[in-house]
Parts: structure tokens; C-alpha cells; sequence
């Protein structure tokens, strides 16, 4: 089984930079520079940011069983900007927070330039 979501963008080359950080992605992931790029994130997922159309509705985005260490020296290594704000609310868009103690793992925060919120957690 293969999971797809889509997410509007304003630009796609600001939030193609913004994933490629986020999941060291190739430039051939940037299939299609005027209206849509695929983010492949494992075998049975991938995000498909486009310009398309805006979302009926907008949620948060929840990734469970993340290796949240592997996530975070990721962002770091591709120097994705880090926030200390742990309020998902006032998250700068664009940057990253956490790693963050729950009682059922870690959690780390993801806000991307459109301001769609992502939660990578461990459970």
C-alpha cells in the first residue's frame, strides 16, 4: 500500500529547497517545475507538493515510528533553519523544533514556507 498527500504551495521552488533539507531529496524529485514536485519518503509514501489548487481544508501532518535523531541530524547537516519555539502556533514558517520529550517518545516539529505543520514522532 502506497500512501499519497498533497500539499498547496505558494512557490514550488522555495518549498522544493525547503523538502529537498527536510528529506535529501534529488533535483530529478523536482519532476515538473511549474506545477508539481513528488517527495518520495519511504516505500509506502510519498507527499506530492503542487500549485495546482489550494486544500479544501488544512491539517497537520503526523509521521509515526520516526527515527527522530536520524531527522534532526539531517535537518541540521542541511542546515534547516532551528527554532526554540515549541508552540506550533508561533513556529516560524520555514524552520524546524525540538526534538521534544513526550511520555510516549520524542517529537520534532516541522513548519514549511506555506505553513503546513508537521509532526515527526517517535510513536
Amino acid at each position: 500500500m502506497k500512501i499519497s498527500f498533497w500539499l498547496y504551495c505558494s512557490n514550488p521552488e522555495v518549498s522544493f529547497d525547503f523538502y529537498q533539507k527536510v528529506f535529501n531529496l534529488n533535483n530529478k524529485n523536482f519532476t515538473n517545475k511549474a506545477k508539481t514536485f513528488f517527495v518520495p519518503i519511504d516505500d509506502h509514501s510519498e507527499l506530492k507538493i503542487s500549485t495546482l489548487q489550494k486544500p479544501a481544508n488544512e491539517g497537520n501532518i503526523e509521521i509515526n515510528e520516526a527515527d527522530i535523531n536520524d531527522i534532526y541530524n539531517r535537518l541540521i547537516k542541511n542546515q534547516l533553519p532551528q527554532s526554540d519555539e515549541s508552540d506550533v502556533e508561533k513556529l516560524p514558517h520555514g524552520t524546524f523544533s525540538g526534538p521534544w520529550d513526550y511520555p510516549g517518545g520524542k517529537a520534532l516539529f516541522l513548519k514549511d514556507p506555506d505553513n503546513h505543520f508537521i509532526v515527526f514522532m517517535e510513536w
